[in-house]
C-alpha cells in the first residue's frame, strides 16, 4: 500500500496590499497629470490662461486617451482630468480653501537664480536689501600680552618662565 504524501503549497502573500497593476496606474496617471499641465504651457503659452487654459488641459487629456490605446490611455486620461480639475479649483478657490494656497503651477513666483548661500530679502528688482537672519554678535578681541591667551591658551613659554624665570 503506497502512502500519498501531501505537499504543502506555499502561498505567496502581498503584505502591503498594493498590486503591481496599481503601481502602473499610479505612474501612468502621474504622467498624464504632468502632460496635461505641461503640454499646453509649452505649445500655446499665451492662450493657457482662464477658460481657454482649462479647455487646453482637458483636450490634452482627451487626446492622450485617443492616441494611446488600452488601459494606459485610460490611466493617462484620468491623470489629465485630475490635473484639469485641480487647476480649476486652485485658480478659483485656492485662497479660500485651507491647504490649497501655495504655488500649484510650480513657477516659484518672483524667485530667480542667485548665488547667495542663504535666503535674502530683495526688492522687486532683485536688489539685496539684507539678510533675514540676525547678524552674529562678536565679542571684542582681548588684548594679548605675554601671559594672555594665545595660541597655547595661556601656557607659559620657555622664555617667559620656567627654569630661569
Amino acid at each position: 500500500m503506497s502512502h500519498r504524501h501531501k505537499h504543502k503549497h506555499h502561498r505567496r502573500r502581498n503584505p502591503f496590499g498594493v498590486a503591481s497593476g496599481d503601481l502602473t496606474r499610479i505612474l501612468w496617471g502621474s504622467a498624464g497629470y504632468v502632460a496635461a499641465r505641461a503640454v499646453p504651457a509649452m505649445v500655446l503659452p499665451a492662450q493657457n490662461t482662464g477658460i481657454m487654459g482649462y479647455a487646453l488641459n482637458a483636450v490634452t487629456a482627451l487626446a492622450m486617451k485617443m492616441v494611446i490605446p488600452g488601459q494606459t490611455g485610460d490611466d493617462l486620461f484620468v491623470g489629465g482630468a485630475v490635473a484639469t480639475v485641480t487647476r480649476i479649483v486652485a485658480d478659483n478657490l485656492g485662497a479660500k480653501i485651507q491647504g490649497l494656497s501655495g504655488d500649484p503651477t510650480f513657477t516659484l513666483g518672483a524667485y530667480w537664480q542667485s548665488y547667495f548661500a542663504v535666503p535674502t530679502v530683495s526688492d522687486p528688482y532683485g536688489r539685496t536689501a539684507g539678510s533675514p537672519y540676525p547678524q552674529p554678535v562678536l565679542a571684542p578681541a582681548p588684548a594679548r600680552g605675554m601671559s594672555g591667551p594665545g595660541p597655547r591658551g595661556g601656557a607659559p613659554t620657555r622664555f617667559a618662565s620656567g627654569r630661569f624665570g
